[in-house]
């Protein structure tokens, strides 16, 4: 039952997420001009790294607690972790953003530094408490915060469009308020716990530095994982501006559809998994590879149509929703990565093996990336070297665990980097809808062979 309500709010939660990424991605564009939209982009791609100035300490409360049971919770050391965590960030936060902004190139960036900076103090509050209901398999509140959040920097969204107000840093406010919000719900959700528990600030700076030393390699993990593309999105940057950069962003932003709903399922399978025994889990993890072999190729079916809508609603961008075309298979093998690749590392406690794995892809994306730039002067260069790194980390990773788990999903890959391969050249080749029919024919062919792959131990 506990799954089934947990699935079910992230379901719902999900789905208000798509509508809110809908309206900012695809209204929101079309409303402000191209250069605001470009700081919001900024924006959104700076506060996707700050939360590493937690130094681990989320990471690792979630770690140390995933899978047990709410009666096992020690409140003390968590609530006393919780005071000391949001002393030494904030502190941290105040001064990491003093450098940023002093560092920063004119007055819109120094904004942007200290919207930044706000928002980390209110997200990495809100995180901490979300992944204490996520450990305890109560993923369902977490939810519900998401749910606040995201509905009311719709309405804020939906206002500000109706007043005609284009400034991006309104929106960027709005942003951080609503998340306040959510974390003040988490806050009294989580008071029944703590209200009649003592703090112990000695207890909590012992706690939360073991807590560090389980979650950095988590979280450096992570941050490696977001750098992945970042790095190539800051060579993009640095190389061809803020214009460039935000034609780019747009495209990854687009895709983030499907990523984040893959992380609701991931985030509500990880606690649910930590309890199982290893055959039960190499059983799962066959059945996720299957079930994401018949569901992941959708995606490339429904761009085909979706791109060319989508030029029509937003002429400005067009050049971004080309770059799709060769971006999605991004979105295809991160959603595989999250879901199998990411969870399963955190059930098997290989956070160092994750990190391993991400450290290679960020050295083949750089490496990639500069030479595309500075020798090549290519953007598309620079995009193809990003899809190959994420290409490249998915199908490591799932060698590694496949070794671990004793379940062979080779030819599931193999057959995946086919497709991708063909999805991207029938776009350069073909009309949309010639494309559509290929891509849908060889979709069936997949879904015919299903029972003849080689997936060994099942």
């Amino acid at each position: 039952m506990e799954i089934k309500k947990n699935l079910y709010y992230a379901l719902v939660a999900q789905i208000i997420m798509l509508v809110v990424s809908c309206s900012t991605n695809l209204i929101l564009p079309k409303f402000v001009s191209t250069e605001s939209f470009s700081y919001w982009q900024l924006f959104i791609f700076y506060i996707t790294y700050i939360p590493c100035l937690a130094l681990g300490l989320n990471d690792g409360v979630y770690l140390r607690y995933g899978g047990k049971h709410e009666s096992e919770l020690d409140c003390k050391s968590i609530k006393s972790q919780y005071i000391v965590g949001m002393i030494y960030q904030i502190i941290l936060a105040i001064i990491v953003g003093g450098v940023l902004v002093s560092l920063a190139e004119d007055n819109k960036r120094k904004i942007i530094m200290v919207l930044v900076i706000g928002y980390y103090i209110v997200y990495t509050g809100h995180n901490f408490l979300g992944y204490i209901f996520q450990a305890i398999n109560k993923t369902y509140v977490y939810s519900k915060s998401i749910i606040i959040d995201r509905t009311i920097f719709f309405t804020a969204q939906i206002i500000l469009i109706v007043l005609g107000i284009k400034n991006i840093t309104f929106f960027s406010d709005f942003y951080i308020v609503s998340l306040s919000c959510a974390w003040l719900f988490l806050i009294i959700s989580i008071y029944p716990y703590f209200k009649n528990t003592p703090i112990n600030l000695m207890l909590g700076l012992s706690e939360a530095i073991k807590s560090m030393k389980i979650g950095i390699s988590l979280m450096f993990a992570n941050v490696c994982s977001l750098l992945i593309l970042g790095v190539g999105r800051q060579i993009i940057d640095s190389h061809w501006g803020l214009a460039v950069f935000g034609k780019v962003s747009f495209s990854l932003t687009l895709i983030n559809f499907a990523l984040t709903f893959i992380l609701q399922i991931s985030m509500v399978l990880f606690p649910a998994l930590r309890r199982i025994n290893g055959n039960e889990l190499r059983i799962y993890y066959s059945k996720l590879a299957k079930g994401l072999y018949i569901i992941l190729p959708l995606m490339y079916i429904l761009y085909l149509p979706a791109q060319y809508v989508l030029k029509i609603w937003l002429p400005n961008y067009s050049e971004s929703i080309d770059y799709l075309s060769i971006i999605l298979p991004i979105c295809f093998f991160d959603s595989k990565m999250n879901l199998l690749g990411i969870t399963f590392f955190k059930v098997l406690n290989e956070q160092v093996a994750l990190l391993r794995v991400n450290i290679l892809t960020i050295i083949f994306s750089l490496i990639s990336g500069v030479i595309a730039a500075y020798v090549f002067n290519s953007i598309n260069g620079v995009i193809i070297g990003m899809v190959s790194a994420i290409v490249f980390r998915s199908v490591l990773s799932n060698i590694i665990l496949s070794k671990k788990i004793n379940v062979r999903i080779l030819d599931i890959d193999c057959l995946d980097i086919l497709l991708a391969l063909v999805f991207i050249l029938t776009n350069i080749i073909f009309n949309w809808w010639i494309s559509c029919s290929l891509i849908v024919g060889i979709y069936i062919l997949r879904i015919s062979i299903l029972s003849k792959l080689s997936l060994s131990n099942i």
